[in-house]
């Protein structure tokens, strides 16, 4: 669903750039895809949509600025692109400096490249490397496919902060791939209304890839009723609203065990919606509903469900969120079944309506 993640032993250039195309995104040694994620993911954070970004590099230029950037930086330091990633000491070093700097930011699959500096690689796996005096000051790391670049991570010497070498890094990968003719720089995903991630936009006009549409469009024509978070929230408030009208109760929360199959791949019908609305039921070991919101379909879901897990009794886990209306539930959910998989909005209504009735004289 909304949060998957793989594990291969070898991805082409080739089979990179449909992964790239279809919203994924490379961690490491992995490939993955996830639209939401909590921030900060340190703390109970709230949940966000992910969007994933791209550069289209036909005819693409750096602005006046970036590229007063780019050649601060190559007057003062030695840069090299391209290399294939082979792990040294002083990759090492550099990288132990900025973790003191960024305890948060660790390279991921940083054991790996350790344990394998020289490979073999699940991806073409090159970097760039800055050097001033023959000392290494920087490095990114990115992975190449066929007619894309994947930008992971800039690492960087803490001491030479004031020269922005891990944007510079960026750059210097948009470089590489447009002298090696590739079409399109993915520099991972922005989190609408998280600025945090807002530095890659830097680079030029971004395309984002929307949930709902499956596709690429240009930055600009992104509003935020078209983030899936919002459509979800809006979405099933306005249920919520159309519920209370006819008598029946709800609770919309973050569920934020979405992304369990990021931990847990085993064959069980686990919920994978960040958003839910959970009704007051009269009978809720019968018929527990969930409706949900589906941001591809653009319609409502309407679920049977139970809380599960060790330690965890479904009932009196039932009877404790709708007495105390937490924002966010952290219990595992399984869906018992599908009632309806999609709906409009009055059908959900009067579905709902009637599965309670009928669960009520059972």
């Amino acid at each position: 669903m909304h949060s998957r993640i793989r594990y291969p032993e070898r991805v082409s250039q080739p089979e990179l750039d449909v992964y790239l195309k279809a919203g994924w995104r490379c961690t490491g040694q992995s490939i993955y895809t996830s639209h939401f994620m909590r921030f900060p993911p340190e703390t109970d954070g709230r949940i966000f949509s992910t969007i994933p970004t791209r550069l289209n590099l036909e005819g693409y230029t750096f602005r006046k600025s970036l590229n007063r950037l780019y050649r601060k930086v190559h007057q003062h330091f030695r840069v090299t692109a391209g290399e294939p990633l082979v792990w040294d000491e002083a990759m090492e070093e550099v990288h132990s400096k900025y973790q003191a700097l960024f305890p948060d930011r660790p390279l991921a699959d940083l054991e790996r490249y350790q344990s394998e500096p020289e490979g073999p690689f699940t991806f073409d796996t090159r970097c760039v490397k800055v050097y001033q005096e023959g000392e290494l000051a920087a490095f990114s790391v990115f992975n190449l496919g066929e007619k894309s670049l994947y930008s992971s991570q800039g690492i960087y010497d803490p001491k030479w902060r004031k020269y922005s070498l891990g944007f510079f890094t960026m750059l210097e990968e948009i470089g590489y791939a447009q002298q090696t003719g590739r079409s399109y720089f993915y520099p991972g995903y922005v989190v609408p209304d998280y600025p945090e991630f807002d530095y890659k936009k830097r680079v030029g006009p971004l395309e984002y890839f929307l949930l709902q549409q499956q596709r690429w469009v240009p930055e600009g024509s992104v509003m935020p009723a078209d983030v899936p978070i919002n459509q979800m929230r809006n979405a099933l408030q306005e249920l919520q609203h159309r519920l209370l009208q006819v008598g029946l109760e709800s609770h919309l929360m973050e569920y934020t065990l979405f992304d369990i199959r990021f931990f847990d791949n085993q064959p069980l019908p686990y919920l994978e919606f960040p958003l839910i609305l959970l009704l007051s039921a009269p009978e809720p070991a019968r018929f527990c509903p969930v409706a949900v919101f589906v941001p591809k379909t653009q319609q409502y879901a309407i679920l049977d469900i139970k809380f599960f897990g060790i330690g965890v009794h479904h009932v009196p886990t039932y009877e404790k969120i709708m007495t105390d209306r937490p924002d966010a539930t952290g219990y595992p959910i399984a869906i018992m079944e599908v009632k309806e998989p999609e709906l409009e909005l009055a059908p959900a209504v009067s579905l709902l309506q009637r599965e309670i009735r009928k669960a009520s004289f059972l």
